[in-house]
């Protein structure tokens, strides 16, 4: 029998990458002395909040900070669903586009399709959680 190799569980990876990145562009802007870093200080704080608080909510339970097939397919699935909804989404934008209903330029479609697909990425996740 063919023994399950674990891996670590993305929220907690994440978490560390997200924190770290942060940092650094907030020393990367102190450096540089641009506005603003005080921002990037206080988003890799806020990520490695919760990277601590997802190692104490598993402190005496080692099993949950690794993936189990539960959690990949529910990951799997909700990927799949947004973006089945994202690409229907940039269908109606093109068409829209296309035939004058909507004019617009190239920065807001790219921003305007990244707000839409993190807020469809987290809403299809928590529907895919629930339900599974």
């Amino acid at each position: 029998m063919k023994e399950k190799t674990k891996k670590p569980d993305s929220g907690i990876m994440g978490a560390g990458v997200f924190g770290v990145f942060f940092i650094g562009m907030g020393i990367k802007d102190l450096v540089a002395k641009q506005n603003g870093f005080w921002i990037d200080f206080l988003i890799g704080a806020l990520g490695f909040i919760f990277l601590i608080y997802k190692l104490k909510k598993t402190k005496n339970n080692h099993n949950e900070r690794y993936e189990d097939e539960r959690k990949k397919f529910v990951s799997e699935k909700s990927k799949s669903m947004s973006f089945d909804i994202l690409f229907l989404i940039l269908a109606i934008s093109q068409i829209l586009i296309s035939y004058g209903k909507i004019e617009i330029n190239s920065y807001p479609v790219i921003s305007i399709i990244i707000i839409f697909a993190l807020i469809i990425q987290l809403t299809s996740y928590l529907v895919c959680k629930s339900k599974y």
